[in-house]
Parts: structure tokens; sequence; C-alpha cells
């Protein structure tokens, strides 16, 4: 009983709270125009992003690391050769192999690689029943991933 009596006052007070934000994030998702914001200008299919092979202004060793060039090289090499021949069924808007290369340039060797299995491994029937609606283009109904997302802020 004396749970009850000092946990509710905290219940009442904090309810109100809740609600309004709840309201206050779904009237910035309304606000929000996800069709012609300069950060989703790239996920416009087809070809993605052509540039991502194209360097940032980095140290010589960051341009030219052999393990970052021979990750690219092969998928380069599978998106010209193997990729051709394989029926077309991705549900993201950037492909995988396009997620892969631009996340070995942002992030690295390293940790580009993490987020490219994480990628794949999310790239199957399976692990759509985990997407949010509001990760979908409503235009065209495929997933909007970009290496951006998983930047830290």
């Amino acid at each position: 009983m004396k749970f009850f009596l000092i946990v509710l006052p905290f219940l009442l007070v904090a309810s109100p709270a809740r609600s309004q934000s709840t309201i206050a994030d779904w009237q910035l998702v309304n606000e929000r125009n996800f069709q012609t914001d300069s950060e989703f200008a790239q996920y416009r299919r087809p070809g993605n992003d052509v540039q991502a092979v194209v360097y940032k202004q980095r140290s010589w060793l960051a341009m030219y690391n052999p393990v970052s060039l021979a990750l690219k090289g092969a998928m380069l090499g599978y998106q010209r050769l193997m990729s051709q021949q394989l029926a077309r069924s991705c549900p993201y808007q950037t492909t995988c192999s396009n997620f892969s290369k631009q996340a070995i340039q942002q992030f690295g060797t390293l940790k580009g690689v993490f987020l490219s299995a994480d990628r794949i491994m999310r790239c199957n029937r399976i692990g759509l029943l985990d997407v949010h609606s509001l990760s979908r283009d409503p235009i065209d109904g495929f997933i909007v991933d970009s290496p951006d997302l998983y930047k830290l802020r």
C-alpha cells in the first residue's frame, strides 16, 4: 500500500508529459518533407551513388590503403560481373554493394566491413519483418538506409 502511495503521484505527473512527447514527435514527423530534403537526395534509384569510389581529401595512407582498395575492387568486380547475372531483389534504395563501398570509404576498412556484413545479413525476407514503416520511401517503397545514419553525432 505504501508503494502505491509513493509511486502514484509520480505516475500522475509523468503521464501528461509522456502523451505530450508522443504528440510532439508525430508533429515533427508530419512537418518533415522526406521527398525533397537534401539529405535524402542520394537515395534516388537507379544507379544510387556513382561517386562512391571517389575519395575525400584525406592522407595518402587513407586514400591508398591496400586492404580498402582490395575490398572496393572485389565489390566492383562483383557488381560488374556477377550482379548482372543475378535477379534484382534488393529491398533497399542504396543497393548492398553500393552501401558496402560507401561504408568502407566513410568509416574505414574495419567498421565498413562490419556495417556491410550487418546490412547483408538484414537483406532477406526475414530481416524485412523488422523494418519500421518510417524507414520506407513512400514513393517507391524501398527501404531508406545509408552509411550516414551510422555516424556518431
